[in-house]
């Protein structure tokens, strides 16, 4: 019981600490936004998001600052800046549940955009090229990098059946176990390269 009360007091004492930071890092992104250097605001307010507290009021409020802010920037570059903080900080807040999962297709958008328009400011390709500029660009965004779930379990499930028959060849039978080593082996192989 005396374990229990230890964990819960560390646990509010590390989200009390969170909810200050959050706080702290709002305020000195302000100061920095009023002082003109919104990117390093745009920084705080990304700390601010990334220091996440489940239904913390400054959760919302770093996001729609950065949101407000986004649009105002005059460069490209750093509006480009700006929107990928923000989707990356998103991404990087997730667990099991991923709070704001609705602004990533929205900032997917407006990335893709000031990307192909920079592409284009920077390389002058032929007008013509421009749509399969826009088709490459958002083909490269949209690549799904995680791996395939029922392989990743197969590579679990044939890791386990291959450590199982050697150590079943080394208690009963090599040949009913080499048969199994060999089938769960290339089982293993196969499944971690298509995972």
């Amino acid at each position: 019981m005396k374990w229990l009360l230890v964990i819960f007091v560390l646990v509010i004492s590390a989200v009390f600490v969170l909810f200050q930071n959050q706080k702290r890092l709002i305020r000195e992104g302000d100061l920095l936004l009023v002082s003109g250097k919104p990117l390093m605001a745009i920084s705080m307010y990304e700390r601010a998001l990334l220091n996440y507290v489940p239904f913390s009021p400054y959760n919302q409020e770093a996001v729609e600052k950065i949101e407000k802010l986004c649009p105002k920037l005059k460069e490209k570059e750093h509006r480009l800046f700006c929107y990928e903080t923000l989707r990356s900080a998103i991404y990087q807040i997730r667990g099991i549940y991923t709070p704001y999962s609705e602004k990533p297709q929205k900032l997917d958008k407006d990335i893709l955009l000031l990307k192909t328009e920079l592409y284009i400011q920077n390389n002058l390709p032929p007008e013509d090229k421009y749509q399969q500029i826009y088709k490459d660009l958002k083909a490269m965004q949209d690549y799904d990098p995680y791996p395939s779930v029922f392989w990743s379990i197969l590579v679990v499930l044939s890791l386990l059946g291959w450590v199982g028959s050697v150590i079943f060849m080394i208690y009963r039978s090599f040949r009913v176990g080499l048969l199994s080593f060999v089938v769960f082996f290339s089982l293993w192989v196969l499944s971690l390269y298509r995972a």
